[in-house]
């Protein structure tokens, strides 16, 4: 066993060192209850350890008595440090500062008034016993479950303190000053609390404090996920409570404008009406931000054929871009047949966004999608895909923002917009593994590219998909429709089967686009804000244009048999009924291109509400629009039927305009019965034939409609 001098140095380091490392805890852990109490802990032992070897050979009661009150005092600031740092408040350290009070007195009456070494030994050990058995108390109770770790460190220390000092109050039998220090029990307890349990306290209590930190850390990461849960049920419920309000409000003012003849109170109802719709695109928008917060879920990966995919994508694209005359291209440098898996609607969003964008800033020129291979390897290609515009162009010192919740540029704030729009692209880019890059000239135009590396799909079945199709593809089309309603699904349907789409909202619109381009099939409203379809054909007949030969489809819900005698007197290849359906639609294009003899019957379920018509409106928007076009389209439906009433002897041509976008709506949305009711109103206004109370009976039919839709919605929330 080593001499007592060379423990008592050896302890006066450890304690140097254990003072060193919990000053370190100390100042990581600073807002850690109990870890600045500790560092007093071996400073006090320390002194102890001086005072010890500075007597070894003089054994001065004095310095002696004091130094072993010092180790009494460390051992109170070591118990009340560590039940700070456990909340510990319970009466057993009371009794533990009782005890050691008392282990003093005895000290102090064996040492000067009836000197007794083996007195002195006792009390000493007596405290050293009743601060394991209190540590190991707590721990054993508080901190095992919470602290697992650090417990293991401290109970197994203070299990083996504890036991050595009992074995040494039993088991030391009859000693004397002379041979204290040659005695095996002193240097065992030299060894052990002087150099081994410090070593052990200071990893456990550095222990403590890391799995304190994990906790906390944990906790913030529990709090961050409800707080993120709470946001983003918040968010969805107040969106979906604003969009009713502000859908009442949509409507009155259009109701308004369409009552007043006031130019001033018109223009107060435009600033309305472009207010509102600017509330609606923000409560999407910052819908679409919340939900990527909120959505962990992994990539949804599925083999496509990237080329024919981008093209489809852009017929939707294409008519946006016509509308405001720009130049719109897709530029594709991969190989005709890659095929490549992905997340197409994470990067169709991201692609939609984009060009959105450009189209919207840009008011002449172009706009271009590019698409490069950078990098080739066998399993994986790495693609560049950009959109570039010749707008504005943004100042270089607002580019690093844009990116950023709610920020626009200058330009931004001229066109108006969210701000959010280039935040979500940023989001969907980075669950991708990419990044936005933007380059911008001032008066030139901007370039927004992003690079994402996809694995190689199975190039095999491309060919097979080609080969299982029964049906035409890449016709060019031209689509005469003003309700945008329709417009949308009928551009996603055809988009589907690779048709290329130029739009015209009136009848005007279609015959310069039918004397400017040729055109595979017209697919024509029969009821458009100018011109009736019928005076669209019939003015086509006496000019010049370079679709003489053009098969012609009607794009209508007017299907009673004196309508569909005239449209076929007029040329008309064949009829799309409304609501669309995509295989009607698909089908009616195919046979435009052959002898097929035109198949006009139209099935329509005979009901108040067919469940089934939101099936084919989620196949173009996305659950919100689809709730937000249901809500508008019910509360303004009762109003807009008063305002048919209060036309329909003195503007009935107004009354007819009204009725007939309010059927193809209707019909659209599954209120199959109220929408063939408005198409027979429609019917006789046009034919000069009396109406009597035919709009009270909508009214009535309208409600009973509203009753069975509003039951149907309830079953689904239940």
């Amino acid at each position: 066993m080593l001499d007592s001098f060379t423990l008592f140095f050896a302890s006066i380091a450890i304690m140097i060192v254990m003072t060193f490392l919990n000053f370190l805890t100390w100042r990581t852990n600073k807002n850690t209850p109990g870890t600045l109490l500790y560092i007093f802990y071996p400073v006090l032992l320390l002194g102890a350890a001086i005072g010890f070897t500075t007597v070894v050979e003089s054994h001065n009661l004095v310095i002696i008595s004091i130094a072993t009150l010092m180790m009494f005092s460390a051992s109170l600031v070591h118990c009340l440090s560590l039940s700070q740092f456990l909340n510990f408040r319970g009466l057993s350290f009371k009794l533990l500062c009782s005890f050691t009070l008392f282990s003093a007195v005895m000290l102090i009456y064996y040492s000067f008034i009836n000197p007794s070494l083996e007195e002195r030994i006792l009390a000493s050990d007596l405290q050293h016993i009743a601060e394991a058995i209190f540590l190991l108390y707590i721990f054993i109770k508080y901190a095992r479950k919470p602290y697992p770790n650090g417990s293991i460190v401290y109970i197994t220390i203070l299990t083996l303190v504890a036991f050595s000092f009992i074995g040494r109050s039993f088991f030391m039998g009859t000693i004397n000053q002379a041979t204290l220090s040659e005695s095996g029990w002193f240097s065992l307890l030299l060894f052990l609390n002087g150099v081994i349990a410090p070593m052990f306290y200071a990893a456990g209590m550095a222990l403590l404090c890391n799995e304190r930190r994990e906790q906390n850390l944990n906790q913030l990461a529990d709090k961050a996920q409800k707080d993120l849960e709470i946001r983003g049920l918040f968010l969805s419920t107040i969106s979906h409570e604003i969009r009713t309000p502000l859908n009442g409000i949509l409507g009155s003012a259009q109701l308004v404008m369409n009552q007043t003849s006031d130019t001033r109170n018109k223009a107060y109802c435009e600033a309305i009406i472009n207010s509102t719709e600017s509330l609606n695109l923000l409560v999407d928008k910052v819908l679409d931000y919340a939900s990527l917060d909120q959505s962990d879920e992994a990539l949804y990966e599925e083999d496509i054929e990237f080329k024919t995919w981008l093209n489809n994508l852009c017929l939707l694209l294409s008519p946006l871009a016509e509308q405001k005359q720009l130049k719109f291209e897709l530029i594709c440098n991969i190989p005709e047949q890659a095929c490549y898996y992905c997340d197409q609607q994470k990067l169709r969003q991201i692609i939609i966004n984009l060009v959105g964008n450009a189209i919207k800033f840009t008011d002449y020129g172009s706009v271009k999608i590019q698409v490069d291979l950078v990098l080739e390897k066998q399993l994986e290609h790495t693609i560049k895909i950009s959109v570039k515009d010749s707008g504005p162009g943004i100042e270089n010192d607002e580019i690093a923002y844009l990116t950023e919740p709610y920020v626009q540029s200058s330009a931004g704030k001229e066109k108006g917009g969210t701000g959010l729009g280039l935040a979500i692209t940023s989001r969907l880019l980075e669950k991708l593994g990419s990044r936005l890059e933007i380059a911008s000239q001032l008066g030139t135009g901007s370039v927004f590219s992003f690079s994402v590396t996809f694995a190689i799909g199975e190039l095999s079945l491309v060919e097979q998909r080609h080969q299982t199709k029964d049906y035409l593809t890449g016709l060019d089309v031209l689509l005469v429709e003003d309700l945008d309603l329709n417009q949308k699904i009928a551009i996603e349907f055809m988009a589907d089967d690779e048709h290329k789409i130029k739009l015209a909202t009136d009848g005007k619109s279609a015959i310069e686009l039918m004397q400017a381009h040729h055109f595979d099939v017209v697919l024509l409203d029969m009821n458009l804000p100018d011109f009736t379809g019928q005076e669209v054909l019939k003015q086509l007949k006496r000019i010049d244009h370079k679709n003489q030969r053009t098969p012609v489809l009607a794009f209508t819900a007017s299907l009673s048999p004196d309508e569909v005698k005239e449209y076929l007197s007029l040329g008309i290849k064949d009829i799309v009924g409304k609501p669309i359906k995509h295989e009607k639609l698909r089908q009616a294009l195919s046979d435009s291109q052959s002898n097929q003899t035109a198949n006009i019957a139209v099935e329509l379920v005979d009901t108040l509400y067919d469940e089934t018509a939101a099936e084919t409106l989620t196949s173009s928007f996305s659950e919100d629009e689809v709730s937000s076009i249901y809500n508008e389209f019910v509360l303004s439906a009762r109003n807009k039927l008063i305002r048919c009433q209060g036309l329909i002897d003195h503007q009935p041509e107004q009354c007819i305009k009204l009725l007939h976008r309010q059927a193809s709506t209707a019909l659209q949305l599954g209120f199959n019965r109220y929408g063939i009711e408005l198409k027979k109103i429609e019917r006789r206004l046009l034919d000069n034939k009396p109406h009597n109370n035919l709009l009270d009976e909508a009214l009535d039919l309208w409600q009973r409609s509203l009753a069975q839709y509003l039951k149907f919605v309830r079953g689904q929330l239940g």
